[in-house]
């Protein structure tokens, strides 16, 4: 899997590359389709600081996109937000690839 991380700002603390980068690993456990993963980190200088740390990521999931975005006050609980609208992303999206396939082998099944 490829991971890419963009700022449009400047450096991020290494940390927070780190911890992303590890989590998305772990997404990919889940689902071995993910073949790539774009994170976006970028800061909105026209919102309040309350809430001016953005982070956007989408990952191709065989031929699939998903994307997530989250904004609040730091990168970090930034990335934690989308990463965890990205794993029940991934989750709902093998359900559904399971259920696909159950009823594709039962018509299978029917024909014979």
């Amino acid at each position: 899997m490829t991971i890419e991380f963009h700022t449009t700002f400047g450096k991020v603390a290494e940390k927070i590359i780190s911890e992303l980068r590890n989590d998305i690993i772990e997404l990919s456990h889940i689902s071995k389709n993910i073949s790539r993963a774009e994170v976006l980190l970028k800061e909105d200088i026209t919102i309040v600081p309350a809430e001016n740390k953005i982070c956007e990521i989408r990952l191709t999931v065989f031929r699939d996109h998903l994307f997530a975005h989250a904004r609040t006050d730091s990168f970090k609980s930034a990335a934690k937000e989308a990463l965890k609208d990205l794993k029940r992303m991934v989750k709902h999206q093998i359900k559904k690839m399971n259920e696909t396939q159950n009823i594709h082998s039962v018509s299978a099944h029917s024909i014979h």
